[in-house]
């Protein structure tokens, strides 16, 4: 889980200053009516309202009939997080079946803020709705009924409603810092366990081309020695290999010599494999008895097949002209797989080398292996199906799936290991792109049988204070509360939630660690009262 960690309350509170002076000066910008420069506070109402594409924060004083009162009114762009700078909104009162009083505002009067001076005909609960072009269409947002009071001295006895408790976060702050809150929902989560893994290489991709014998390292006629980097087709002839004539002589005569006792091994593992065959349907030999012989035979072929290739081998060389002209025989040295050459010895033109000595190393990495080593604990919870997915550390959060139609479980582990008391679990997977390389560290996501749905969160909503998880719902405008949780099962990015938030509350997945700087303060502002 990528949670964030922080211990030092200095750290904390330095930085929750630095938030401070992101919005501490916006009540400042706003005046009180002069009729309230003495005297008792005006009561004050706020507005919450989520649409389609904005979020809209209201701040106005008790309303009294054809009074005009200042609604500062924040419209903030769902999309993109940012204030609304440009542009008009167009207000719509209505009561009942009246004709609806509509006043537009044509610009905000600063970023995000329109400053609207809305009256009222008369008292009573009025419904209001904000009207905002954009390039879907008109969008309009409808806000709760306000409530229109009949004199200022019941406008001044009314019941203020009682203010959300929790952190002050101006939204000049959340402009700043383009936070983002999301309605909690539930939804369909797959239990997934995530360990660590490492991309190898398939086998049958990984070649090396060493020297048979010593001898001198020539380019092909007409050509270059390969260089790293080069792609390589299967059976291509990477370079010649142009040994002393003693040596060719002397090789030559042992692959004589090996293909001529391999020949013998065939024939008497053949004559001792039908003697078993016969013997077996007579029932005079087990069935253990026939299969080993079969393999001593199967071994005994491989053997001279490779007698053969090496004999082969030695007796092209002489037919072979390396570079220079000379007559001296030189030996193939040829790639065995396709794919590009990843290491090679940096061998200057007829330099000589060693027996056994490592030219160049080709990998074809088309496709290659996963391996991981899951716990001995969360074996048992893997599902038959094993859909896996994995995540790189340099792109944490972006799961590419590796079971859907891209690769597929190749093998699990049939024993623990005793040293480290996992079990292997290894995948292949396409890699036409290149973007998996051998021995690259990834974190492998694997199904396990358990699925529920839940009331679920983003992992990115979760900050973790003192070993405890928590998160911050936005309960109005610019007031949040932190909420300690109690978490379930993990899918990908998304966390079960236990308790501690509820479905359709609006936890902050953008921004959650500015907000805990500023539970942190003491001196952060409280939310702001109408201007």
């Amino acid at each position: 889980m990528n949670r964030i960690r922080l211990s030092e309350p200095r750290l904390l509170a330095a930085s929750a200053a630095v938030f401070l002076l992101l919005g501490c000066n916006r009540h400042s910008d706003h005046a009180h009516d002069d009729d309230h420069h003495h005297g008792e506070e005006p009561k004050t109402a706020q507005i919450t309202v989520w649409g389609e594409l904005h979020e809209i924060f209201a701040e106005h004083r008790f309303v009294v009939a054809d009074t005009p009162t200042k609604f500062v009114t924040h419209v903030t762009d769902l999309k993109t997080l940012e204030p609304r700078r440009e542009g008009p909104i167009k207000f719509m009162l209505r009561q009942a079946d009246d004709t609806p009083v509509e006043q537009v505002e044509k610009e905000p009067t600063r970023a995000g803020i329109y400053e609207a001076m809305l009256e009222f005909p008369k008292a009573g609960d009025w419904n209001v709705s904000i009207s905002i072009p954009t390039d879907e269409g008109e969008k309009t947002v409808a806000l709760p009924p306000v409530k229109v009071f009949k004199s200022k001295h019941d406008a001044d006895h009314g019941k203020e409603q009682e203010a959300p408790e929790g952190i002050g976060f101006l939204k000049e702050q959340q402009w700043k810092i383009l936070s983002k809150a999301e309605p909690v929902s539930k939804r369909r989560l797959v239990e997934r366990v995530r360990v660590p893994a490492m991309v190898t290489a398939r086998p049958g991709s990984l070649a090396q081309v060493t020297t048979p014998v010593a001898g001198r390292v020539l380019p092909s006629p007409g050509k270059t020695l390969p260089m790293v980097g080069d792609r390589v087709e299967k059976g291509q002839t990477l370079a010649l290999l142009q040994p002393s004539f003693s040596e060719l002589a002397v090789r030559f005569a042992e692959a004589e010599a090996e293909v001529i006792r391999a020949k013998l091994a065939v024939e008497q593992a053949e004559l001792t494999f039908k003697r078993t065959e016969k013997l077996a349907a007579a029932e005079a030999k087990s069935g253990r008895e026939l299969q080993e012989a079969e393999f001593a035979l199967k071994s005994a072929q491989a053997r001279l097949a490779a007698a053969l290739a090496l004999q082969t081998t030695y007796r092209q060389a002489s037919a072979n002209q390396p570079a220079g002209g000379t007559a001296q025989p030189a030996i193939e040295l040829m790639s065995s797989i396709a794919g590009v050459i990843t290491d090679e010895r940096r061998t200057p033109d007829g330099e000589h080398v060693a027996a056994d000595t490592l030219l160049f190393t080709i990998l074809d990495n088309a496709s290659v292996f996963i391996e991981a080593k899951v716990p001995e604990a969360s074996a048992a919870r893997l599902s038959t199906a094993k859909g896996a997915s994995y995540e790189s550390p340099g792109e944490a959060g972006k799961f590419i799936s590796i079971t859907d139609g891209l690769g597929r479980l190749v093998f699990t582990g049939l024993h623990v290991d005793t040293a480290t008391r996992t079990v292997p679990l290894i995948y292949e997977t396409k890699n036409a792109e290149g973007k998996l390389r051998v021995g690259q560290l990834l974190n492998l996501h694997v199904e396990t049988q358990r699925a529920e749905d839940a009331v679920a969160i983003p992992d990115s909503a979760i900050v973790e204070e003192g070993g405890q998880p928590v998160a911050f719902v936005q309960v109005s405008g610019e007031t949040f509360q932190k909420r300690e949780l109690t978490l379930g099962i993990r899918d990908g990015n998304w966390v079960q939630v236990l308790s501690g938030v509820a479905e359709g509350e609006r936890v902050v997945t953008k921004g959650a660690m500015a907000i805990r700087l500023a539970s942190a303060s003491s001196v952060i502002p409280a939310h702001g009262h109408a201007h």
